[in-house]
């Protein structure tokens, strides 16, 4: 049904761009907007557990080697879980600001 209001093409940062067509819609009516600001939010959020999740996996198979959980967690696993995460979160903040930066540095 709305396959053909939506416009969705990918901005240089890789989020995807929704906007409507010339199909009537009035893109100045506030109900309008918040639609697409609730679709904005809830893509955001998906992609969020989509790095959780692979987060978990990642760090899963770094720290347990054999791929099972032990019945508790020793210090040397928690320090492994926590490291690891933290690294990958670096890693990720680090990757967007260099794409935030090449981003302005094209435009200008």
């Amino acid at each position: 049904l709305l396959a053909g209001v939506f416009s969705r093409e990918k901005s240089k940062s890789g989020q995807m761009d929704i906007s409507s067509r010339n199909s009537g819609i009035d893109s100045t009516d506030p109900n309008w907007n918040l639609f697409l600001h609730q679709l904005q939010t809830e893509n955001q959020r998906q992609k969020f557990t989509e790095q959780v999740q692979t987060l978990t996996g990642r760090c899963w198979d770094v720290c347990f080697s054999d791929y099972r959980p032990p019945s508790k967690l020793d210090g040397k696993t928690q320090n492994c879980i926590n490291n690891c995460v933290n690294r990958m979160i670096d890693a990720s903040n680090f990757m967007v600001e260099h794409l935030q930066k090449m981003s302005t540095t094209e435009i200008s």
